[in-house]
């Protein structure tokens, strides 16, 4: 398994310098280019002027606008009985300074008010502060449907224990390497929940313990580079988050930027043999607010019975999210 998750170094970690950083740092190692793009993208920012002669690049602040992406998953693991299941996918917060708890309810109440049938919340749910910590997860709390929760990387930086009483408080169940079982009418799927893997946490072996084939199985990690494994023990959707999917999507350049970190794996969805990874782009930001063609992005996942495995993007809308009190 090491070999597996060494393979990816920016699924294993991938944190931006700050935007001060950005545009006062010269960067002169080969491996910089994309680097020097996104210096080139905040020094644009700041003057007014574009990156490309002649083409606008838009500078889109966390949270302003939401894309709100549906899917359907078909797959033969989908029963009948669960064919009308819908999955809700909230990751990568980060309350603190670009995103407020106010800016959060209006995610949960859009979120509850499309009615899923179970959320996921994969994880990185504050920056570094611990006073964001309580404000987040009581306003999650305000979820109606059943939720289900793993930790990211911040959340274990900014104080594990501390993010732990609060879903405790919060009354939504935090899976640490471990499974449950959740009933959807007469039928049940699994859940897995997997720990953050930057922080040494991830233990697939123990998350998928005694699992057997016992029907469609859901996993919720935070960091992509586990999923391969999670893919191996029989997960059939695997919903996570922590690369922002780098925060801009400049073709022909942003994937490049991922091969050079040595992972194929940024952004959107994935097929792993029998199984989906779909890595969301999050809501917020832990270091800079830029997201350049890379909007904040909620996600839908609708559940079908199919003899083929096909996940297709249905609907796709722009939430506006209102920033005065």
């Amino acid at each position: 398994m090491e070999t597996l998750l060494g393979r990816r170094r920016a699924d294993f970690l991938v944190e931006w310098p700050s935007a001060d950083t950005l545009c006062k740092q010269k960067f002169s190692s080969p491996r910089c280019e994309a680097h020097k793009l996104v210096q080139r993208l905040a020094d644009g920012n700041r003057c007014g002027s574009t990156v490309c002669p002649g083409k606008s690049t838009p500078m889109i602040n966390p949270l302003k606008e939401v894309e709100v992406n549906r899917f359907v998953l078909r797959h033969p693991r989908v029963t009948e009985a669960l064919a009308d299941m819908c999955i809700a996918q909230i990751t990568d917060i980060h309350l603190g300074r670009w995103v407020k708890p106010r800016h959060l309810l209006q995610i949960v109440e859009f979120v509850n008010e499309h009615e899923p049938h179970l959320v996921a919340l994969t994880g990185d749910y504050v920056g570094y502060n611990t006073d964001d910590i309580a404000p987040c997860i009581q306003t999650l709390g305000e979820l109606e449907p059943p939720t289900y929760a793993v930790l990211g990387n911040h959340d274990h930086w900014a104080s594990t224990e501390q993010t732990q009483n609060e879903f405790e408080r919060a009354e939504i169940p935090l899976l640490t390497n471990e499974r449950v079982r959740f009933a959807h009418g007469d039928t049940e799927i699994t859940v897995v929940g997997v720990d953050d893997h930057v922080t040494r946490h991830a233990d697939v072996e123990a998350a998928f313990d005694g699992h057997e084939d016992e029907g469609f199985c859901l996993t919720l990690n935070h960091v992509p580079a586990v999923a391969p494994a999670c893919a191996e023990k029989g997960s059939h959707l695997i919903l996570s988050g922590h690369t922002h999917g780098f925060q801009f999507n400049v073709p022909g350049v942003t994937h490049k930027i991922a091969e050079s970190f040595g992972t194929e794996y940024y952004a959107g969805p994935y097929r792993l043999g029998e199984s989906y990874l779909y890595i969301s782009r999050g809501l917020g930001s832990a270091s800079w607010p830029w997201r350049i063609r890379a909007k904040p992005e909620i996600t839908f996942f609708d559940l079908r019975p199919s003899k083929e495995i096909h996940l297709e993007l249905v609907e796709s809308e722009t939430m506006s999210v209102k920033h005065r009190p």
